[in-house]
């Protein structure tokens, strides 16, 4: 009875509540800080077999990680911009003739 249990989806999901809860407690005795990647990783793949938006979700967040943000991507285009000092400078466009 308990290996029927163990192999259902009830039993698959009291087995990733114990990781999680194992992941935190050893975080806990280690005294390491950190968000518990196993254990979120499991939940968030045991979540997409019941909700068809959560693995588009996945999807997106894996495509953003992989893309990054570039740094020239809000910048004005004609200039530099430094933060630290709080300036900004924009070059003219050259003008021409009609």
């Amino acid at each position: 009875m308990g290996m029927m249990f163990a192999m259902s989806i009830p039993g698959l999901a009291v087995l990733l509540l114990v990781l999680a809860a194992g992941e935190r407690l050893w975080k806990a005795i280690r005294r390491r800080k950190g968000h518990p990647v196993i254990s979120a990783t499991a939940l968030d793949e045991f979540t997409t077999l019941f909700s068809g938006g959560k693995h588009i979700e996945l999807e997106q967040r894996q495509i953003t990680l992989m893309l990054g943000e570039d740094e020239e991507s809000g910048a004005p285009p004609r200039g530099p911009v430094d933060l630290d000092s709080g300036t900004v400078r924009l070059i003219p466009k050259p003008a021409t003739p009609e």
